[in-house]
């Protein structure tokens, strides 16, 4: 069985939300209807969440070596 520790776990969540922000932010019709900044922010949810999900990828975890 394959042990998956739990930053990858968030890290995959957190790229989940930033790939249905990137998704909301160009698909949907309904964008047209909504102001730019809240346009603005969905994007930049969707750019921190892409981030802090490659940082969580990256990190090593506490048991592993160098």
């Amino acid at each position: 069985m394959v042990f998956v520790n739990q930053h990858r776990a968030a890290a995959v969540a957190l790229f989940l939300v930033a790939f249905l922000a990137l998704a909301a932010s160009r698909a949907f019709p309904f964008m047209d209807d909504i102001p730019g900044v809240v346009e603005t922010a969905i994007v930049l949810l969707g750019a921190v969440c892409a981030l802090a999900g490659v940082y969580l990828w990256r990190r090593k975890s506490p048991g592993s070596k160098a």
